[in-house]
Parts: structure tokens; C-alpha cells; sequence
């Protein structure tokens, strides 16, 4: 039985709210989940009892706030982090700059045989696609390339491999994937499986639901029934049985973003007639060739898709990238957020703010360990300056925004906040940053983390509800008034 893939995109969605059978990502770290500390405000808004509503709309050239609501009291910024690293990529690396990825050799090549070392190199690519590898191994094949006589490496080198981005999230959640220099179709995969008279019969795990990684039959595992997706079986996953005659898919993060794209170059290399060895991890000595490279679109374009997709993974390995301009040797997600902050406040940005309490966690706003008040991410905002506010999703981007409102969300269970540029009814262009969490109730969600859970309460679905319902009324009310 062949199963059937769709295309995978760079958007973050969560698994569907229904029937989850995947109970977790094993041997990932868990560490503890950050609070939520600010003060709560009395609000209107059915559904929003004893939650927290701060906002600021300023003049987005002098920084001049023309309205604020506890613009001082710190909020969780979820996905509106986004913009202060993207801010400071465009400022340290350059709108143009590109990441690429190359194929190096260690030896010359006769009569078809590498006699020497053949490296996929990962240069930070975060939209590195299926695409990519085939195109890198026509070039192979062209060069007439037919088997390797070395090893073949993959090389990570350029940034740290991390296993996920936060801690604090379900280990299925494909939001939540492993960050590398070496990076492929977001670092998600599609496992597919379905339902034999014994238990779960095959199961396929596949690359952007086109390019089998593996196939295997089912069997059993300690705690559980688990399957392999790569040779090291670092990348599992549990599945509850589903009933009889039942069969799905789900997109599940991968862990090894190195090997896993090596796994697939050396599955594509087979098909392609060029026969690899298994892969293994290594660093490019001096001396190499180059045999091909492939570059990325320039920065620009990929954070134009980074902030209307919200991707994770293409933030992380961005703010990385942009860190290590700062410090080579950066090798956590939080010791890079902390540089990433650190440079923007040094460049006197939104003179007058105090930044005391900023924290930026990670580059994408993931988990609840950044902070920030409104004051303090609309200087992030105006940091970035037009080149940024250019990239700011709309409407007509197909996000769930008003006419003439251009800016970045953050959705988190209890935790919502939305920041950018907005146009008046009178014309002016005026920015805004607008954050609302109900604290006691994240708190609490965060208190009670079951990693092998992903679904969003039914309570939160509904706060978030609400949520939306009082922000629409607060940019139409500042749309219409100014």
C-alpha cells in the first residue's frame, strides 16, 4: 500500500484538533517552563475576565506614543518576537545576503569515482527544499559523478544543531523542530501510517509528504510503539493503536536536521544512479573543491516568508546566523537571543525606553520565557525602520487582518499580540503594538505541561476568541478615530 502525501508548507500549523495519536518525540530535553509575571487589568470583554490588555500607538518616525494602556507591564510576546530578529538580520548580515549550501570534495574524481570524501555542507539555508538537494545532485551528475570511494559527510559546522527550539513544548509538535546549519523542508516530516488485524501495519515517514525517508513495518519498542526515521534512531515517535481499519498522517518534527537531510541527498543520489555511503557527521578539512552550491534567496525574501508564515525554524536559524556576526563561537538559542538584544538596545533605538525586563529567549518567540512591554517592542519595531515595516504581512498576504493594518501576530494558549503599522481613516500611518494574556491561566497550563499532549484546550481555543474580538475592536476604534 502506497500512501499519499500532500505538499508541505513553511507555516507553522499545529496538528488538527481532533483525534491525536502521537504521544511524544523521545529523548528530547525537558527543562522548566518559564512563568508569567505582570499585572492583570479589568476588561470588558466577555471571556476576558482578569486578563491583561497593554497597547501603544505612536508615531512610528519620532517614536511619539499618541495612546497607551500599560505600556509598561510586561507581556509574553510569543511570534512578535519575530521582528526584533529579523530587525537585526537585515542590519548585521544585509537585505541581500545569502545562505549556501555546497557540495565539497576531499579528493579528484576518475572515470566516475570520487577518490576521496564527498560533504554536503549546510550554509543556514532555512528554506532549503527537496528542490534544492535534486538540483545540487544534477550538477553531480552532470559532472558525471557515479559512486564515492571516500565516506560521505555531512557538515553542520557553520551553526549549532540543536534537537528543538523550546523545552516547554509537546514533543509531536512539528512547530517545535530542530535548528541547523543544515536545515531541510523546515524540518518536518509526514508520518503516515495505517491498520493491519494485528496493530499498526506500515508506516511511511516522509520529506515534505514527497520523497520517502524510510518505510518500515511496525514493531514494538520500549514504552510504546515506536518507528525509526533515521539510521541513528535518534528521531522517534510514540503512536497510540488506532482502531481497526484506521489510518492517518501527521507532520512530526525532526530532531537531527543533519542526518535527516543527508539520509534523504544519499536516497535521492541512489535514485539518481550516484551510490553513497551511509552518511556520516564531519567538518570540511582545508583544502577542498567545490563541486556545486546552491544559494538561498536573499535575506530579504526569506524574512518576508518568515513573518508571514511564522516559521520557527526559519527564525531561529536566521537570528543564529546574524548572532554570529556578533559571536562565532554562540552555540545556545538563548546565548544568541541575548546578543541579538543586547546590539539592538546598544543602537539607542526608541531614546527614553527603558529596556529593564526585556528578555528574548529564542529568535521566533516560542515558549513563554521572552518578555516584553509594548513600549519596549515598539522601539524593537522601529529599530528595523522602513526596511523592516516593507515586510510586514497584510491582508492581502492572506492573513486575518483589516484593510490597511500591516504587522506581525503571536498566538500562544492564553497569550495573544499583534505589532505593526496601521493606515487611518484620515490617511496618517501610525505603529502599534497590542499584547493581551490572561497570566493565572498560562501559568497554570504551564504548571501542568504533559509533553506527549498537543491539543489546545477547548478554555483557550475560547480565550483566544475573545481575545481576537477585542483587538479587532481596538484597531477599528484607532483606524476610525485618528
Amino acid at each position: 500500500m502506497t500512501a499519499k502525501f500532500h505538499s508541505a508548507s513553511p507555516a507553522d500549523n499545529r496538528l488538527p484538533l481532533g483525534r491525536r495519536p502521537f504521544l511524544g518525540l523521545l529523548g528530547s530535553l525537558v527543562l522548566p517552563a518559564a512563568g508569567l509575571a505582570m499585572p492583570a487589568m479589568a476588561e470588558a470583554t466577555s471571556g476576558l475576565e482578569n486578563s491583561a490588555i497593554g497597547y501603544i500607538l505612536f508615531d512610528p518616525a519620532s517614536g511619539r506614543a499618541l495612546e497607551a494602556q500599560a505600556a509598561d507591564s510586561s507581556f509574553i510576546p510569543a511570534s512578535v518576537a519575530k521582528l526584533p530578529t529579523v530587525a537585526a538580520a537585515l542590519a548585521l548580515l544585509g537585505p541581500d545576503h545569502r545562505f549556501t549550501t555546497r557540495l565539497l570534495a576531499t579528493g579528484a574524481m576518475a572515470g566516475g569515482t570520487l577518490r576521496g570524501d564527498l560533504i554536503l555542507q549546510g550554509g543556514g539555508d532555512p528554506a532549503l527544499a527537496t528542490e534544492g538537494l535534486l538540483e545540487l545532485l544534477g550538477r553531480l551528475a552532470a559532472a558525471g559523478l557515479r559512486r564515492v570511494e571516500g565516506r560521505f559527510l555531512y557538515d553542520t559546522a557553520l551553526l549549532p544543531e540543536l534537537a528543538e527550539i523550546d523545552a516547554g513544548q509537546p514533543w509531536a509538535a512539528p512547530y517545535n523542530t530542530g535548528v541547523g546549519a543544515l536545515s531541510l523542508n523546515y524540518n518536518r516530516a509526514l508520518l503516515s501510517w495505517r491498520r493491519g488485524a494485528a496493530g499498526p501495519e506500515v508506516l511511511t515517514v516522509a520529506d515534505a509528504g514527497r520523497q520517502p525517508l524510510d518505510s518500515v513495518e511496525a514493531r514494538p519498542m520500549a514504552g510504546g510503539g515506536g518507528f525509526p526515521l533515521l539510521p541513528d534512531g535518534v528521531d522517534r515517535w510514540l503512536m497510540a493503536p488506532p482502531a481497526a481499519g484506521e489510518g492517518g498522517s501527521a507532520w512530526v518534527p525532526v530532531a537531527r536536521p543533519g542526518l535527516a537531510a543527508a539520509t534523504l541527498f544519499r536516497r535521492l543520489a541512489a535514485d539518481a544512479g550516484i551510490a553513497l555511503p551511509v552518511p556520516q557527521a564531519g567538518s570540511a578539512p582545508a583544502g577542498v573543491v567545490a563541486l556545486a552550491a546552491l544559494d538561498s534567496l536573499p535575506l530579504a525574501e526569506l524574512a518576508r516568508g518568515l513573518l508571514r508564515h511564522s516559521n520557527n525554524l526559519s527564525a531561529e536559524v536566521i537570528g543564529l546566523a546574524a548572532s554570529r556576526r556578533l559571536d562565532p563561537a554562540v552555540a545556545t538559542l538563548d546565548r544568541s537571543a541575548t546578543l541579538v538584544q543586547g546590539w539592538l538596545t546598544r543602537q539607542g533605538a526608541g531614546q527614553g525606553t527603558g529596556w529593564n525586563g526585556l528578555r528574548l529567549a529564542n529568535h521566533s518567540g516560542l515558549g513563554t520565557g521572552s518578555r516584553a512591554t509594548p513600549r519596549q517592542m515598539a522601539a524593537l519595531l522601529r529599530a528595523g525602520g522602513p526596511t523592516l515595516w516593507d515586510l510586514l504581512p497584510g491582508e492581502e498576504d492572506g492573513k486575518a487582518l483589516p484593510p490597511g493594518i500591516h504587522a506581525k501576530s503571536g498566538t500562544l494558549a492564553y497569550v495573544k499580540g499583534l505589532a505593526g503599522l496601521l493606515t487611518t481613516a484620515g490617511g496618517r500611518r501610525l505603529g502599534f503594538v497590542l499584547f493581551i494574556a490572561d497570566p493565572a491561566r498560562r501559568a497554570a497550563l504551564d504548571a501542568a505541561l504533559d509533553r506527549r499532549v498537543t491539543a489546545t484546550p477547548a478554555e483557550a481555543r475560547a480565550w483566544a476568541a475573545a481575545a481576537r474580538k477585542s483587538q479587532d475592536e481596538i484597531l477599528g476604534r484607532w483606524i476610525a478615530g485618528y
